[in-house]
């Protein structure tokens, strides 16, 4: 297997290969996609209504991420109730999704944004919610 990553990837897999102190590339890149294979797992247990946020960073490109993440949304009105969107600098884009729906769908539009060309980072957090029948205090 082999893959491939650009100067400043690499440059900061080695930083962090270092300070993290892990023998080699392969051993980072190893716990890296069995952390990656944990959520995949854990999120396969994820049901019933949530509200998540997920926050992505992109590059300030000629990409058209920005583009590409609105039609995204559009797309997902059902359960995107809002987002933000900022920019970090000169080279950055952050943007913030506000959902609510069921796991399933929130985490279906997780993995369309990861699977996007020019994200490069995406977290979220998920919160279950109660019962609708239920009244908030």
């Amino acid at each position: 297997m082999s893959i491939s990553l650009s100067g400043n990837l690499l440059k900061k897999l080695d930083e962090f290969v270092e300070k993290r102190g892990y023998s080699s590339r392969s051993e980072a890149i190893r716990d890296a996609v069995r952390d990656a294979l944990s959520e995949y797992e854990l999120s396969m247990f994820e049901r019933g209504k949530v509200t998540a946020t997920i926050t992505v960073i992109s590059r300030r490109e000629k990409s058209g991420v920005d583009e590409r993440l609105m039609r995204l949304r559009h797309q997902h009105d059902d359960i995107v109730s809002g987002n933000i969107h900022i920019h970090l600098g000169k080279d950055y884009c952050l943007e913030v999704f506000i959902t609510e729906g069921e796991a399933e769908d929130i985490l279906n539009f997780i993995g369309r944004i990861r699977a996007m060309r020019g994200v490069q980072r995406v977290k979220y957090t998920m919160v279950p919610l109660a019962d609708t029948s239920e009244h908030w205090l």
